[in-house]
């Protein structure tokens, strides 16, 4: 899933907390976390870097995988959400692929293990 939030304060101001922010979002204690990395940054006029982060993560279903994205992004932000635009953030879920088709059997472009 990739979530994106606007940092506010532009490139110094983000430059100033990103070792810290990252190294927090690597560090996510939550089991269902398996990867959580900062995806890309993007200048968006003198006051904001939007802050794009990619997770994946175990869940039974997208509610609680953005919950457990949202919980990752507040651990690593920690005291600092003011210099986060909250309300201007974004995510994008994007379940595993199925391995096998609505019958039950592998979709045509995987082969068959009997043959």
């Amino acid at each position: 899933m990739r979530l994106t939030v606007p940092r506010r304060g532009g490139w110094r101001a983000w430059g100033a907390v990103r070792t810290e922010f990252e190294h927090a979002l690597a560090g996510a204690v939550d089991p269902a976390i398996a990867t959580a990395e900062i995806a890309s940054e993007l200048r968006r006029g003198a006051d904001y870097v939007w802050v794009t982060i990619t997770l994946t993560v175990a869940a039974a279903d997208v509610a609680d995988a953005l919950a457990l994205a949202w919980d990752a992004f507040g651990s690593a932000a920690r005291d600092d959400t003011a210099g986060w635009e909250v309300t201007a953030a974004a995510a994008e879920v994007q379940p595993e692929l199925l391995l096998t088709g609505a019958s039950g059997s592998p979709p045509a472009s995987v082969p068959s293990p009997a043959g």
